[in-house]
């Protein structure tokens, strides 16, 4: 009986310069031109050359990581010639994956993400700080406790795994979660190099925003189920797959729940995109056979678990 395959694809953080160093000019065709209606940055010059800081712009990032992971999947059905059971993608990951499924076409994903990015830039500016080992229960507390004292906003935004949660919110108040949290017993707790606090109630008026563009959008029944972030959960209703993009914004990534649905199926998994980031998480979200596409020795490997 074949292997259940999973494809994960990464969100924002995962981009470097010259992540696109493993395709040839024949296997990019066209992209460039595509990419070059949606901003007056040539996309695949800045992955290539650069300059880093504007590669990071969140407006910038997301449409170089979505185009970068969907190079990666084309060569995956290419080399393979596999077909995947399930998608998941986290965060901006979730439209690498509508792509991948044929959800949404290539130059409307490659837009919208641009202007999902353009909406994040322009929200209200905050932090984001990851905190390594303090349970969930205790950060929520905490951040309770914070938006209580402060008046301001902080969450949870990012549940990766048990050992690594994510907070974002205002500023100051994400500061104070910090401190508190490290108080509290976590190991560390990272300030993350971003401007945008994503998957909290600074995100609402983006999202609202963003509602509006997915309106405009034409999303299909994916062809592959996507697990989405918001709740975990497949959906295949394309009014439903618009709603949960909305909440996502605002919402926390319910990434460890993904992970025990994707374990469930004790098959292979596979990062689609540029970085390794996913792979560490699966590995401490307890999966096993977790391959990813940057690898010098993934095909060899991928042959091994089939």
């Amino acid at each position: 009986m074949p292997r259940h395959i999973s494809l994960i694809f990464p969100g924002q953080g995962s981009q470097s310069l010259g992540m696109l160093n493993n395709f040839s000019e024949s296997e990019l065709g066209n992209i460039s031109d595509l990419t070059n209606n949606i901003s007056d940055i040539n996309i695949i010059e800045c992955i290539t050359n650069g300059p880093e800081d504007v590669l990071n712009k969140t407006s910038i990032t997301q449409p170089a990581i979505l185009i970068t992971s969907y190079l990666y999947y084309q060569k995956f059905i290419t080399d393979t010639g596999l077909v995947p059971d399930l998608f998941a993608g986290h965060s901006l990951g979730e439209y690498s994956a509508l792509l991948a499924s044929n959800s949404i076409d290539l130059s409307t994903a490659v837009s919208l993400v641009h202007k999902r990015g353009i909406f994040m830039e322009n929200a209200k500016p905050g932090s984001m700080f990851a905190i390594l080992n303090l349970d969930l229960i205790s950060i929520q507390n905490i951040c309770k406790k914070v938006e209580k004292a402060t008046g301001e906003i902080v969450s949870a935004a990012n549940i990766n795994s048990q050992n690594q949660i994510v907070v974002a919110g205002d500023m100051n108040s994400s500061r104070l979660v910090a401190e508190k949290c490290k108080e509290a017993g976590a190991k560390r707790c990272i300030q993350l190099n971003v401007s945008v606090a994503s998957h909290c109630a600074l995100m609402r008026n983006a999202a609202d925003k963003l509602e509006f563009e997915l309106n405009n959008t034409l999303i299909t029944e994916p062809d592959i189920p996507i697990i989405h972030n918001f709740d975990a959960s497949p959906s295949f209703d394309p009014v439903e797959i618009k709603s949960k993009l909305k909440k996502q914004l605002f919402k926390p990534v319910q990434w460890v729940e993904t992970m025990r649905h994707i374990k469930n199926y004790d098959g292979i998994v596979i990062e689609c995109g540029p970085g390794k980031v996913l792979t560490g998480l699966a590995k401490t979200n307890g999966l096993n056979n977790i391959l990813s596409m940057t690898s010098s020795t993934f095909k060899n490997d991928l042959q091994q678990l089939l």
